[in-house]
Parts: structure tokens; C-alpha cells; sequence
């Protein structure tokens, strides 16, 4: 199918867990997908119902309780529904993907099937309704669209709960594009009283059998209205006045199921299934290869089917042979009652009159004949089937052994349930139901317990929070999320608390929440006085460590730094270590008197320190210098020069000294 307008979804992610490949079919009430499943790495089939559907509140409440219910069946011919959720403005159903074809491309390609074609196909839909009916669930959509056939031959059904909801929401009889797919399949009562249950499943799946059998539906119509008109007032017809060839027993299995009185048809599936099987041959898997006949189909959908050829058993329109044993229809004509009156004697007849004689011998073979119909028509309704145990709470070993015991099969379902009767990993559904009656070598379906689906919630409290999201899904909840809160009284990554409350039940498929502390946020006090921050830090609860340092740039007793840094959380006891400036670093003027101004210069400025050179009379070298003691770098150092240089420093200064100076030259 070529869809040559973009699709948005195709390429998007639903639920952050179904990515989009490719668009498969459009319908009337939704869109199907294939998809795959990121989390368990599959291919699955994903139906998106249509935005005027999605956004009406009572349909989607009403879809998602049918979904799942849909999720609860588990049977071979059923389309397995995995999961349902609702994306970005989308309702989905993530299914089972079976690849090949549905059942309308069959009959669009081969015209129509063979009886024992038919059969098979029919044995397998009315399995899969049977397992619904069983469960309380009326599919209310059957019909070829919603009949897949697998490429190895296998039969599923799909989209139960779908029409249940749409019907519900009151669209059902009135959307557009929606009842000319399903009209063809309604049943009176539908259309009369808009009410349905399982026997309307089997009117509509008579009629699909004729379909089957004849390659037209019976009530065809310009108009949905005339459709339905002829469902309400005409019979469907028996396929043999269509088909030529087709026994009188599967003509009456079609008009059985179609009467228009419900009290008329089979009550369920499995009633009109117990019926196809005795047409059949017993047996649901009786009579040719579907897939093969599929594959030997004419490619073009407007081709014919061909002329009948009565050498071939799966040509269309072959009758099947008569049946044999028990499902040979046998007529008994009854004597008939005799009147006192037949004898003008004494009222009777006379014993000895062979007549009377063979008519006694006729009554006796007759009882004898009746008590052979008896005893078949047991066997063949209840004698030959075997009774499916009660597996519930049994494991896996103990399910296959009574099974065995009772020869049938054990099929194990990929879904686990929950159950409050059966603990993890023992039978929590069996399908068909305990009690029910099956033939031998049938298989029996089973789902495990995954246990119950409400269970007390752990103590986490006060735990990290791996640990506690740990314990969490060890008891089997997985939705869990985590939130932060500022807290001066636990550690960080330490759970606060939960909501659900520990000691509650909760649902294993609700969301638990963990409050976990997010210690407490260091706040910023670099560049503030070192008193001021303490008591900033010490008011938060944190506590305060002081690390003292010399800063040629910071001011004294102001912070320079702090560790952690601003923003780091940090829980009750840990410590901020601040780094406080000393201010610029005090150091002593050297000596420099008696050295030259430039090496007295180039010292004191290697130091950090600013010089002015203060000249008296000349002269070239440093005969003192002030302040004498300690300084910082960038303080300012005079340096005196005299032309008495070095010889002054013993002197006491201007004219002592100069007197003493000249002195001293004139004593060398």
C-alpha cells in the first residue's frame, strides 16, 4: 500500500519506548503501525486511534478498561495485546506484529474458499471468540478485516474491546467511514436495540462464514440503512442456493448461527464451534494448508476464481465427503402410535398376529437403535472430551504433569499476571477456563503469577537512596521517582520520605516517590569580612574552618576563598574551609648605607618596595635610609645621599656629622 502523504508519527518515539517504523493500515477508528519495542527489543504492532476518538473523554476511559480486559485473553488465535497508553495526544494499543495477510486479502484474491478451507478458517475464529466469551468479552466487531493470517498458515483474531468502546461512546452507528466496514456483520438486535452479546459475535460470524463459502456477503445495499434493513427483516440464505455443491450440514451451520432471533443461535462460540467440528471431522486442524492456498492464489484481486473442478478436494465449491462414525446424520422413522380403535374385536391387536409381531420386533430394534443415538450423541457431545483441571496454584512442573494426566497440552503465556491466589511464579489463568471440556491433545494456556499486584511497601526512610530504590523493585515496583529537598539533618542522597508511606499497601503499577536530601546549598562569602561569613555559614548549619594567608590584593581579614565552592550541597557536620587574608606581607628594610644610589635602589625595588633618593650636596652614595624596621611591599623608602657617603655612619648627623666625616678622611 503506497502512502505518499508524510505521517508524522512515522519516526517518533511513543512513551519513550515504542519508535515508529512504518505505517501498515488505515481504518475508520485507527491507524496501525509497525513499531519497536525499545525496551524488550521487539517488533510489535502499534494501533493509534484517530484524534476525534482520542480526544473524547468517555472513549478513551471506555477503551482502556476493554483493552484491558482484551490483555487478559490468552489464546493461540488471538492477537495478543501487550500494552496501552496515551503519548503526546495519541491513545495507543501496542500489540502482537503478525506479519502476512488478513483474511479479506485472502477472499479478495481467491473469490472464495473451499468447504474444508472454511472450516479450518472458521474452527480457528470461533477458538478465539469461545476463549473471549468465556471471559466476558464480546468482540462486537467480527468480520475478514479482523482476521489475520499468518505466512506459516496460523489464524489470529484482532481488536477485541475496540468496537465495544467506540459503541460505547455513542459513535458507533453514526461515524462516517466506520459502519459501512461493519454493517454487512451486524446483528438484528444491534441494529433494533443497539444492545449485543456473544450471540451477536455468532450471527456475525455466520454471516462471514457465507461469505467464506460464497464469496458475497448475503445483504448487500446501496446504503448502510438498506444493509441493515435486510439484517432486521430477511434471512441470510443458505450458501448452497449460491454455490452448488455444499453439504446440507454446513448450510445448516451457517443458518443456525444467522437466525434472526438470538434465542435461535448457538448461545456462544464454543457451542457453534462444538458444531463446526462435528462437520469438520473433530478436528480444527482438518483439511488443507491455508498458506498454500493462499500462495496458489491469483495475484490479481479482479480475477475469478476459476471453474470448480470436482477432481480437486480444495477447489472452491467441492462438497465435503459424507461423515462417518459419529457425524453421520441419521434418520429414524418411529412407529406409529396405534388406536385401540384399529381392532373391531376387543380394541387391541392379537399378540399372535404377525403383524402385531413384527410390529413388536420393530419397537424393540427401534429402542435398541435409540439407545445406540443416546449413548453416540453422549459421546459425541460430552464423552470424548476431556476436562481442563484447576492449574491455580500450581507451578509450572506440577501444571504439565495433571495435564499429561488429562491428555492435553501445556502452553506457557510470555506475560506474567498478577494474582492474589497464586503465589510468584505458579498458574495464576488458565485458559480454557478448569471445568471446561476440550478434546484430547488440545493445549491448555497458561499465565504465571508475577504475585499480587498490591503488596506493603518497604522501609526506605532514612536509607541511600540506591539502596532504597534497590528494595523497591526487588518487591516489584518499577516506576519509581526520585525528587530533592534541602535538609540540614541528613546526609545528601539519605531518603527523607515516600509517598506511598512505608507499611501501606501500594500498586506495584503505580508511581512510588522518594524525597531525598539534597544537603544543605553552601552559600557564597568570598570577598565578605571573615566574622561576617562565619556566622553566615554557622546560621546555615554548616560549620567553619579559618585558613590565614598573606594578600598582596584583599584587604586584611577579608575572605579570599572558600572550599566548596558556592552551590556544592553539603550535610550536617561537614566543614567550609575559608581562606582569610593577613593583608601584605611585612619584612625589614635591609641596610643599605654605603652603597651606591643604584645598588641601594635596584634592592630595596627587587624587594617590592618604592625608592626616593633624597640628595644633599652631592655625592653617590647612601649614607642613610628611612623607615628603618618593618614594611610592606609597595611602601616608599628614602634613601639620603651625602657627598660624606660611608664615612657618616658613625656620626649623629648633618653638621656633627660632617665634621666627624672630614675627621675620619683626614685620620685615613
Amino acid at each position: 500500500m503506497d502512502f505518499t502523504t508524510a505521517d508524522p508519527l512515522i519516526g517518533a518515539t511513543l512513551d519513550r519506548r515504542y519508535s515508529v517504523e512504518s505505517r501498515v493500515a488505515g481504518g475508520g477508528m485507527a491507524t496501525v503501525y509497525l513499531a519497536h519495542d525499545l525496551r524488550l527489543d521487539r517488533p510489535v504492532a502499534l494501533k493509534v486511534m484517530h484524534p476525534s476518538l482520542a480526544t473524547d473523554p468517555d472513549f478513551v476511559r471506555r477503551f482502556i478498561n476493554e483493552a484491558h480486559s482484551a490483555a487478559r485473553l490468552s489464546h493461540p488465535n488471538v492477537v495478543q495485546v501487550f500494552d496501552q497508553g496515551q503519548d503526546q495526544g495519541h491513545v495507543f494499543l501496542a500489540m502482537e506484529y503478525v506479519p502476512g495477510r488478513t483474511l479479506r486479502d485472502m477472499l479478495t484474491a481467491m473469490g472464495r474458499l473451499g468447504v474444508r478451507e472454511a472450516l479450518q478458517v472458521m474452527a480457528a475464529v470461533l477458538g478465539a471468540l469461545g476463549a473471549a466469551h468465556q471471559a466476558g468479552l464480546v468482540h462486537r466487531d467480527v468480520k475478514p478485516e479482523n482476521v489475520l493470517l499468518t505466512d506459516d498458515g496460523g489464524v489470529k483474531v484482532a481488536d477485541f474491546g475496540l468496537a465495544r468502546a467506540v459503541e460505547s461512546s455513542g459513535q458507533g452507528l453514526t461515524k462516517t467511514g466506520t459502519v459501512m466496514g461493519t454493517a454487512a456483520y451486524l446483528a438484528p438486535e444491534q441494529i433494533e436495540r443497539g444492545v449485543s452479546d456473544a450471540r451477536s459475535d455468532v450471527y456475525a460470524a455466520g454471516v462471514m462464514f457465507y461469505e467464506l463459502l460464497t464469496g458475497s456477503q448475503p445483504h448487500t445495499g446501496d446504503s448502510t440503512i438498506a444493509v441493515a434493513y435486510q439484517h432486521v427483516n430477511e434471512d441470510v440464505p443458505r450458501p448452497s442456493r449460491v454455490v452448488s455443491g455444499i453439504p446440507p450440514e454446513v448450510d445448516r451451520l451457517v443458518t443456525r448461527a444467522t437466525e434472526r432471533d438470538p434465542r435461535y443461535r448457538p448461545g456462544d462460540a464454543n457451542q457453534f464451534l462444538s458444531a463446526v467440528l462435528q462437520v469438520s471431522g473433530g478436528s480444527a486442524d482438518s483439511g488443507p494448508n491455508l498458506s498454500a492456498a493462499f500462495a496458489a492464489a491469483p495475484t490479481d484481486p479482479g480475477a475469478p476464481a476459476g471453474p470448480i473442478d470436482p477432481t480437486n478436494p480444495t477447489a472452491p465449491g467441492v462438497p465435503l465427503p459424507e461423515p462417518a462414525g459419529e457425524n453421520r446424520t441419521v434418520a429414524v422413522d418411529l412407529p406409529p402410535v396405534l388406536d385401540p380403535d384399529d381392532d373391531p374385536d376387543d380394541g387391541y391387536p392379537d399378540p399372535g398376529d404377525p403383524w402385531w409381531r413384527d410390529r413388536r420386533m420393530l419397537a424393540a430394534a427401534a429402542g435398541v437403535l435409540a439407545v445406540v443415538l443416546l449413548c453416540t450423541g453422549w459421546w459425541v457431545f460430552f464423552g470424548r472430551y476431556a476436562e481442563v483441571p484447576d492449574l491455580v496454584g500450581a507451578d509450572r512442573e506440577e501444571a504439565a504433569r495433571l495435564l499429561s494426566e488429562a491428555d492435553l497440552g501445556l502452553r506457557v503465556s510470555e506475560k506474567e499476571v498478577y494474582s492474589d491466589d497464586a503465589a510468584t511464579g505458579e498458574v495464576a489463568e488458565v485458559s480454557p477456563a478448569a471445568g471446561e471440556s476440550i478434546l484430547p491433545g488440545e493445549t491448555v494456556t497458561v499465565a504465571l503469577s508475577k504475585g499480587p499486584r498490591s503488596v506493603e511497601l518497604p522501609e526506605v526512610v532514612g536509607e541511600p537512596v540506591e539502596n532504597a530504590r534497590k528494595a523497591l523493585e526487588d518487591e516489584g515496583f518499577s516506576n519509581i521517582e526520585v525528587e530533592e529537598a534541602d535538609s540540614r539533618e541528613a546526609e545528601p542522597g539519605t531518603v527523607l520520605s515516600c509517598d506511598p508511606e512505608p507499611g501501606s499497601e501500594a500498586d506495584r503499577e503505580g508511581t512510588v516517590t522518594l524525597t531525598v536530601s539534597a544537603g544543605i546549598p553552601v552559600p557564597d562569602v568570598t570577598g565578605q569580612k571573615a566574622g561576617e561569613a562565619r556566622k553566615q555559614l554557622e546560621d546555615a548549619g554548616i560549620a567553619v574552618e579559618v585558613v590565614r594567608e598573606f594578600s598582596d590584593d584583599v584587604e586584611k581579614n577579608t575572605v579570599i576563598s572558600q572550599d566548596p565552592e558556592e552551590g556544592a550541597q553539603v550535610g550536617p557536620g561537614d566543614t567550609v574551609t575559608l581562606t582569610v587574608s593577613d593583608g601584605k606581607e611585612e619584612f625589614d628594610v635591609p641596610d643599605v648605607r654605603g652603597k651606591t644610589v643604584e645598588e641601594a635602589e635596584k634592592e630595596l625595588k627587587d624587594l617590592g618596595l618604592k625608592v626616593k633618593v633624597t640628595v644633599i650636596l652631592g655625592g653617590d652614595r647612601v649614607t642613610d635610609y628611612k623607615p628603618k624596621g618593618k614594611v610592606r611591599k609597595g611602601d616608599e623608602v628614602e634613601l639620603i645621599v651625602t657627598p660624606f657617603g660611608g664615612g657618616g655612619g658613625g656620626g649623629n648627623g648633618n653638621g656633627g656629622g660632617q665634621g666627624n666625616g672630614r675627621g675620619d678622611r683626614g685620620d685615613d
